[in-house]
């Protein structure tokens, strides 16, 4: 038992070293991510509005697009993220470029327009996979969510009988604790860390399954991807898309009890989601696919009829981002989010100061691989920038200039991990 508690231990310190910087931005970009519309609300003006008196007014905001850039071509419409958002339209002008519009939701009124990469776009983006390619990225990340839960399931092997302490913490003086907090925080934050560690292998299963397996992704869709094909529409191809107004109404008749959250005019379908009355699931769970010039339907799909799989992949995304039950939530998981980059950093630390009290003990902690593991982890983070920067010009047809508030919160985040990473660093060099 002694034997199986060192090398649980050496395991634990392991991980923790070799893939800690990596992981420690992961979990760091993740956790700001939970919080990104509600970032986006606050540093974009044009993001905020008071609420409408009665039901969503698809009608009228696509009216107000139309009204305020009749030359571009409506991508999308979303219904506001809260009880005082604006709606949010995206555009594509006729040199390719996209915007975003924000919509006042009681008008129509297009109050404002912004470059659709926001704060939310950044943080999803890099969290997903630190804009490596996804095919590559994906697999990445997917692996630190191993190393997460490999260290997760070694630290409980070590710590004997660590189900009696969660409520025994005790105050020591000095680096002590350090140790304790580790531990205690460690404790409590155990459910979080599973979800956080299962949720993102998820993420590479699903990846897995699409580049190696049957090529799934999705149960339901227009495209080879899906597990149920949409049928092609069958109505007139020289008759005009019926207006977004008159689908979301057929839509609302398909389905009364869902509440639409986005729509998505095409030239042969109507694609609409929402939220309906079943537990953690994304709004795609519930969809509608539509003729878009007869308005006939052509898939209605429910989430409670979703085969155990697929709902469980539409669970994945709630649960690993918070996104399921308000803000309360979303809030609980920023706040452990950051008790999990806190383990990250202390548990290095504490191993940093072991390696410095004797030579015997840098000799029984050390692993040769740290310093090429720091240098590798550097070299992803760096090539994140210019990756960013090439998937942003494919994405959006150039590089859109941000507004100030988008910028300021990004290059706050980067600034403050760079002086959190610079401390990570000193602390493996400390001798």
């Amino acid at each position: 038992m002694a034997s199986l508690a060192r090398t649980a231990f050496r395991v634990h310190s392991f991980t923790g070293v070799i893939t800690g910087l990596l992981l420690f931005i992961l979990c760091w970009s993740g956790t700001f991510a939970v919080i990104a519309h509600e970032l986006d609300w606050l540093a974009t003006p044009a993001a905020r509005a008071q609420p409408a008196p009665g039901p969503d007014n698809w009608a009228a905001w696509e009216a107000g697009v139309h009204a305020h850039a009749p030359d571009t071509r409506l991508l999308g419409l979303r219904a506001p993220l809260n009880d005082h958002g604006a709606a949010q339209a995206m555009i594509q002008r006729p040199d390719g470029g996209r915007r975003l519009l924000f919509i006042t939701p009681a008008t129509g009124q297009v109050q404002g327009e912004a470059s659709p990469f926001t704060v939310q776009r950044f943080f999803r983006e890099f969290h997903r996979s630190f804009y490596i390619p996804t095919q590559w990225g994906t697999y990445l990340v997917a692996a630190l969510a191993v190393t997460l839960l490999v260290s997760l399931v070694a630290g409980l092997l070590f710590y004997r009988r660590w189900w009696r302490r969660f409520f025994s913490l005790r105050w020591r003086r000095g680096p002590g604790l350090w140790s304790e907090l580790h531990k205690f925080v460690g404790l409590w934050s155990l459910w979080f860390v599973l979800i956080i560690g299962v949720t993102g292998l998820w993420y590479g299963v699903e990846r897995a399954r699409l580049d190696m397996g049957d090529g799934l992704f999705a149960y339901a869709g227009p495209t080879a991807m899906a597990a149920h094909r949409i049928a092609e529409p069958d109505s007139d191809p020289s008759r005009p898309p019926l207006s977004v107004a008159a689908l979301v109404d057929r839509a609302r008749a398909l389905r009364p009890a869902l509440r639409l959250t986005t729509v998505i005019p095409g030239p042969d379908r109507f694609y609409a989601e929402g939220e309906a009355d079943d537990l953690l699931v994304r709004p795609r769970a519930n969809l509608i696919y539509l003729d878009a010039r007869s308005g006939a339907p052509l898939y209605n799909q429910d989430a409670g009829d979703l085969p155990a799989y697929w709902r469980w992949s539409e669970t994945a995304d709630p649960l690993h981002f918070g996104d399921f039950a308000g803000l309360p939530v979303k809030l609980l998981w920023f706040v452990f989010g950051l008790l999990l980059c806190g383990l990250i950093l202390t548990g290095t630390w504490m191993h940093a100061r072991r390696l410095a009290r004797s030579e015997r003990a840098r000799e029984k902690h050390r692993w040769r691989g740290t310093g090429a593991a720091v240098v590798v982890s550097l070299l992803v983070v760096v090539a994140s920038v210019p990756l960013a920067i090439h998937q942003v010009r494919l994405e959006y047809g150039g590089f859109p200039p941000l507004q100030s508030g988008v910028m300021a919160v990004v290059l706050g985040w980067v600034v403050l991990t760079v002086i959190l990473l610079a401390g990570w660093g000193w602390s493996l060099k400390r001798r």
